[in-house]
Formats: structure tokens, C-alpha cells, sequence
């Protein structure tokens, strides 16, 4: 008995050191759209349940070691009122630094721990978005259906030409860090994929391929000044003989200023690198320019501004009479002031507009939205929200102004959503 009282305690000793730095959570979102109607029709109609998601979250390890695991169920059906077209995934990672010097992650980092936009991201409406309260700029549910835009409110962050390193996302990876110095790293990005480059070209997963994806990321937090960060992300050119339809990679510069009290901004540049198939389609390169700005300074009031533009390049392919097609030219700008009423209410006015100026500018297509919202703490973990969404997504004008569609009707929707936290 004394044996297994000793085996007994010496059990509880390694497993409760083991476990000492554990940590659990999780949330669930439920969003609706409680009524919704558009100025083509007199009719106004129940939008249904347009989104619920339950996610688990489970980390262990201190510095030398550890991981982290997140299980997420939910679905995106907009009209179901059930499950729907349920959906489920899991990721996680796991991680070692022997020394100070280097450490290795292997897995999936979907929390954008390495994403460059930090004003211009995610965080930009946050809970908002996923909560419905906020138009989402990730377009999370209900893209390509009728009564969701689908364009014109991707934000800077998910737009083709966004100007800040996006990070890892969802990209299964082999992650080796470096840190030469104090506020200074370097990350070194191999992606392993599933089956298929991850530039999302369609190529075979490829030794060469994969190599041609990888990402290299240098960052340097400045005291009193901001964090600078610099990046290149293969997108598969480099590792095909022909490089049909495919670019060799983008160049990322950034700089995130956090050194005035009550104020950040950043401003992000990206370059689309040159290149030329072996038929002669050739590919000029693009200039992608984003900036953000918070204010911020404890009081009531704060606001957030996000613009991202960009310009030039080719797509890659050739029209009918043999010549490289241009991109067209992206400008989209976001403004988000927020009136804290008190701890319990705050009110915000979401607002934006994007323009995408045609090849050779015979033309545009102007999308833009006025999203007002309140965000109320209900109870302890406990937040809702709901407001009212406006918005035209994306009606096209000839190069002298005329209209070159049919008018796109304005929409207006009612949403209201739960989160809440464990």
C-alpha cells in the first residue's frame, strides 16, 4: 500500500507539472439576420439563422515546448433554421525551442500570429464580423448567394493585392525560427500541404513546388519606434517548367508605428514580382499600398481608418486578339468610429467604399455600405450585437459615366448575433 500511495503521489507530481501551464476555453457564436429587403422589391423577409460556430481551445507547454489545439463546429446555412450545411475542423500545432536561439513549430496557426496588418486585419471589426453585427470582410458565409455581396467587401486583408504579409492562416507548415537579437526574428515557412501546392495553382505537391511556396519573414521590434516586418511568399513559379498562370511571389514591407500614446498606424507595401511563360505571357509586376490608422486615447471616443489600393500588372493570360490582359486597378477604403456610452454599450458606424477600375479605365464597378451597430455586455462572458447593414455592392459606369449595367439594387439587412465565452 505504501508502494502505491508513493507511485500515486509521484503520478500526481509529473502529471500536475506537466499540466501546470495548461489552459482551456472556447466560445460560441450564434448570428441571424432577423429581417432583410432591397429597394427592387416592397417585400421584407426573414433572414433565418445565417451562421453558429462552437469552438474548443486547448494549449499546454511554457517556453521550452508545448501546443495548442482547436476543435470548431458550426455551419453557414442562411435559410436552413437547422444545421444546415454543417460544417467541422480541427487544427493545431505543436512546438520546441531548445534554446533562446531557435525554435521549430510543426501544424496549422490559424490565429494570424505572424499576419503583418494589425490595424487593417482581422482586429479591424474583430467579433463583430463573425458575430454579424459588422458586414464581414472575410466573406465567412453566404458568398455567391443573392442577397450577399460578392466582392466589394473583402476587406484590405483578403483582396488580391493586399499590402501586408498575410502570415500562415490555414496553411500546414514546418515553422523554424530564428532570433539573432532582442526584439528581432526571422521565420522560415515550409509549407507540407495536402496533396496540392499551396499557392492554390492546382499543381501537384511537388518537392519543388512546395519549396517554391515558401514563406521568409524577417521582423524587427524597434524600441519606441514600432515593429517593421519584411517578407517574401513563393506563390509556385519557381518550382514549374512552364510557370503557366503562375507568379514567382510577392515582396512584403511593412512598418507598424506604436510609439505615440493614444495613436498607431502602419503602412504596408507589396510587389508583385515580374515574370514571362514560355509563350511569351508576361507579367509587369503590381504595386499593392495599404495604410491604416487607429486613435485611440482611453476616453469614449475612438476611431479606425483602413485603405488599400493597387495597381498595374497582368493577368497572366491573353485575350482574343493575342495581347496580355491587364488587372484592373483596386482602391477600397473603410472607416470605423466607435462612441463608448458607457462599459456595458458601445455604438459604432461602420462605412466603405471600393472602386475597381476596369483595363485600360473604359470603365468602373463602385460598391459601397453604412453599417451602424451597438455591441452590449449582457452578462459575464455574455455580448451581443445588432444594426442595421446598407449597402450596393459593386454597380458598373462606362468611362463617361453612363450606367454599363443594370442598377444594382441597395439591400438592407437587420442582423443581431450572441457570443459568448468560456
Amino acid at each position: 500500500m505504501k508502494k502505491m500511495i508513493a507511485f500515486l503521489v509521484v503520478f500526481a507530481l509529473i502529471t500536475g507539472a506537466a499540466f501546470a501551464q495548461a489552459s482551456f476555453g472556447g466560445q460560441l457564436m450564434i448570428g441571424t439576420t432577423l429581417l432583410t429587403g432591397n429597394s427592387e422589391s416592397d417585400d421584407i423577409m426573414m433572414g433565418g439563422m445565417q451562421f453558429h460556430e462552437a469552438k474548443m481551445s486547448a494549449a499546454i507547454g511554457d517556453g521550452k515546448g508545448g501546443g495548442r489545439l482547436v476543435f470548431t463546429v458550426g455551419n453557414d446555412n442562411a435559410y436552413g433554421g437547422g444545421l444546415g450545411d454543417a460544417w467541422k475542423r480541427a487544427w493545431g500545432f505543436l512546438y520546441w525551442r531548445p534554446t533562446e536561439m531557435f525554435r521549430m513549430q510543426i501544424g496549422v496557426n490559424a490565429d494570424g500570429d505572424y499576419g503583418a496588418a494589425a490595424i487593417s486585419g482581422w482586429g479591424f471589426t474583430g467579433e463583430a464580423k463573425n458575430s454579424v453585427g459588422a458586414i464581414s470582410d472575410y466573406m465567412n458565409w453566404g458568398g455567391g448567394n443573392t442577397w450577399w455581396p460578392l466582392w466589394i467587401f473583402q476587406s484590405a486583408l483578403t483582396r488580391k493585392g493586399n499590402a501586408f504579409y498575410p502570415g500562415t492562416g490555414d496553411l500546414a507548415n514546418i515553422n523554424l525560427s530564428l532570433f539573432p537579437a532582442d526584439g528581432m526574428s526571422v521565420h522560415f515557412v515550409l509549407p507540407i500541404g495536402d496533396g496540392l501546392a499551396d499557392s492554390g495553382n492546382g499543381a501537384a505537391q511537388t518537392w519543388q513546388n512546395q519549396i517554391a511556396d515558401f514563406h521568409l519573414n524577417w521582423k524587427w521590434n524597434i524600441e519606441d519606434a514600432g515593429l517593421l516586418n519584411v517578407a517574401f511568399v513563393g506563390k509556385g513559379g519557381l518550382g514549374d517548367e512552364k510557370m503557366d498562370q503562375y507568379s514567382i511571389g510577392n515582396l512584403y514591407a511593412s512598418f507598424y508605428l506604436n510609439s505615440i500614446p493614444g495613436m498607431n498606424a502602419e503602412l504596408g507595401l507589396v510587389y508583385g514580382l515580374p515574370w514571362t511563360t514560355e509563350d511569351d505571357v508576361k507579367n509587369d509586376g503590381y504595386l499593392g499600398v495599404g495604410v491604416g490608422f487607429r486613435m485611440d486615447d482611453g476616453g469614449p471616443f475612438n476611431f479606425k481608418i483602413r485603405a488599400n489600393a493597387r495597381f498595374g500588372g497582368h493577368k497572366g493570360t491573353q485575350d482574343k486578339d493575342g495581347n496580355d490582359q491587364k488587372m484592373d486597378t483596386l482602391v477600397y477604403a473603410n472607416i470605423l468610429p466607435c462612441y463608448k456610452i458607457n462599459n456595458n454599450l458601445w455604438a459604432f458606424i461602420y462605412t466603405g467604399v471600393g472602386v475597381e477600375m476596369f483595363e485600360d479605365y473604359i470603365g468602373a464597378r463602385i460598391g459601397w455600405f453604412v453599417n451602424p451597430y451597438i455591441w452590449v455586455r449582457a452578462a459575464e462572458g455574455l455580448r451581443f450585437w445588432t444594426g442595421i447593414q446598407v449597402y450596393q455592392d459593386g454597380q458598373k459606369f462606362g468611362k463617361f459615366g453612363s450606367t454599363a449595367d443594370a442598377d444594382s439594387p441597395v439591400i438592407w439587412r437587420v442582423p443581431f448575433g450572441f457570443n459568448f465565452y468560456f
